[in-house]
């Protein structure tokens, strides 16, 4: 099993297959949310997700919140109904505690 997985149905994440990642990509979302379920179950260390499954990974946060892995990590994707600019920041702000942007 890979450590580190991305799934999304928005088809750019295929790029992270250049840096050793694995993606699962699917348009239909159903099937994405069923990929990141076994992922977790699996023995992923680090899950990638978009916007577009964000309700669904929430609630395999509230199941992992008492693990250490698998790691969520949210990557904006673009889309017309994110404000990627908003999310990154939001992302470091987390991350260093302080707004860089």
């Amino acid at each position: 099993m890979p450590e580190i997985v991305a799934c999304s149905t928005n088809e750019s994440f295929i790029i992270l297959r250049s840096i050793g990642i694995e993606v699962y990509f699917d348009d239909n979302i159903l099937n994405v949310e069923e990929k990141l379920a076994h992922y977790a179950n699996s023995g992923a260390k680090i899950i990638i997700y978009d916007a577009c499954t964000q309700n669904y990974v929430q609630t395999l946060l509230d199941k992992y919140e008492d693990q250490m892995y698998p790691i969520f990590l949210k990557l904006p994707s673009g889309k017309k109904n994110e404000d990627t600019l908003l999310e990154i920041k939001t992302l470091i702000e987390k991350s260093i505690g302080i707004s860089i942007l």
